[in-house]
């Protein structure tokens, strides 16, 4: 007797466990817009310095979603992007120069949400995995930047689903001041980049 009530139980926690674990797959595309800031610093005769502007850039990406139970919900990602950066170089007497920098990344975010309803809140930490970059337009002067890849972003935000549709915002920065390298003609200086941030709107659909 015995037996058949574990027996009896486990089979129960089974089917508990089957039916509160929602496996699902998704896609979403979105554009942005991002800020990156640093102080000015010194180099080869001239000055390098942020432009100031905010610039924009999209994503694309592939997730899976873990609903244990209903109302919560773990979702890892891969995500591609595009993202522009300019900055601008100064030297004396002459007109600055902007250098434009697009940057293509494959990114893995770990989301953790909350479903109310038809909206979801939501956040977690995002991993770039990979990154190459090349310098759109900018003057004559040689110039080339190397991003820290090591470095680990958060992410924030908020959506709205509707019979597998769902349209979301969201809001990443990195963690902690993170560090890039930037090359003008023969010299190399360490930048301290004061705050690298991120707004995006996506549009998904589960399968």
């Amino acid at each position: 007797m015995k037996r058949i009530v574990l027996l009896l139980a486990g089979t129960l926690l089974i089917a508990w466990s089957a039916s509160a674990q929602i496996l699902g797959f998704g896609a979403r595309v979105g554009i942005g817009t991002g800020s990156y800031n640093f102080n000015s610093i010194p180099i080869e005769g001239g000055t390098i310095e942020p432009a100031g502007d905010r610039v924009s850039g999209y994503q694309a990406a592939l997730f899976m979603r873990l609903s244990i139970p209903r109302f919560i919900y773990i979702q890892p990602e891969i995500q591609i992007a595009q993202r522009d950066y300019v900055l601008g170089l100064k030297y004396p007497s002459l007109p600055k120069e902007y250098k434009t920098v697009r940057t293509h990344r494959v990114d893995l975010p770990l989301l953790v949400g909350i479903k109310l309803g038809h909206v979801r809140l939501f956040g977690g930490p995002v991993w770039r995995i990979d990154s190459q970059q090349q310098i759109e337009s900018g003057g004559d002067t040689p110039f080339d930047i190397i991003f820290n890849d090591n470095d680990i972003a958060a992410v924030g935000g908020i959506g709205v689903e509707f019979d597998g549709v769902f349209f979301e915002l969201r809001y990443s920065s990195y963690l902690k001041q993170t560090t890039s390298e930037m090359v003008v003609a023969r010299e190399r200086r360490e930048v301290d980049i004061l705050s690298d941030d991120m707004v995006q709107i996506n549009f998904g659909i589960f399968f």
